[in-house]
């Protein structure tokens, strides 16, 4: 019964070895499954934040050359407008216009297609306003205007775009997560000559 102790001991000894191995082995696979799962975390982390910027720089540019076509489109029919006043209206600033037009309803089709829902009620608001105008322009310029279509409220709709223009960019400005922190009156109102 002597040799029952060190052959007990013994095997408790293989055993415990074996079970340290084994933990040693369990403790290590753990670990390297939480480094898997941390840097997939990660590696998912960047992936978001790089699709959120490229997002954010398609509707950034989206917006930009909405806003461009707009300003264009604006100074052509001013354009227009000041050559009926003035009776110097030729085919070139006509084809401007038409020019203008056309790249402007392109940047609005474009944006259908990017903005959310706001920016695209926004942007709807100056559309109506520009479609209107531009239609009693061109009424005035070929001399069919109705009855109260005078250039005096074809001036007026220049001075009644700064309301929804400057909502439309405030929105737009908004979805890009460019908060204003001013209350004051924009520098487009006090600059009017700018745009």
């Amino acid at each position: 019964m002597d040799y029952i102790t060190p052959v007990l001991a013994a095997v408790i000894a293989v055993v415990g070895t074996l079970s340290a191995s084994i933990y040693t082995q369990r403790s290590a696979l753990q670990g390297k499954r939480m480094d898997f799962d941390q840097a997939q975390a990660q590696r998912k982390e960047d992936r978001e934040i790089i699709e959120r910027k490229a997002w954010l720089e398609q509707r950034r540019a989206c917006y930009v050359a909405l806003n461009i076509a707009i300003r264009q489109y604006r100074a052509a029919i001013n354009d227009l407008l000041h050559g009926i006043r003035d009776d110097k209206i030729d085919d070139e600033v006509r084809a401007d216009l038409a020019q203008a037009r056309r790249s402007y309803i392109e940047r609005h089709a474009e944006a259908q297609m990017t903005a959310p829902r706001e920016v695209l009620m926004a942007a709807g608001a100056v559309r109506g306003h520009l479609s209107s105008w531009y239609g009693l322009v061109r009424r005035l310029d070929q001399g069919i205007a109705g009855e109260g279509e005078t250039l005096d409220e074809a001036f007026a709709y220049s001075e009644r775009f700064w309301e929804p223009g400057e909502r439309m960019r405030a929105v737009m400005r908004s979805d890009l997560g460019i908060a204003d922190t001013s209350n004051e009156p924009s520098e487009l109102k006090r600059n009017a000559g700018s745009e």
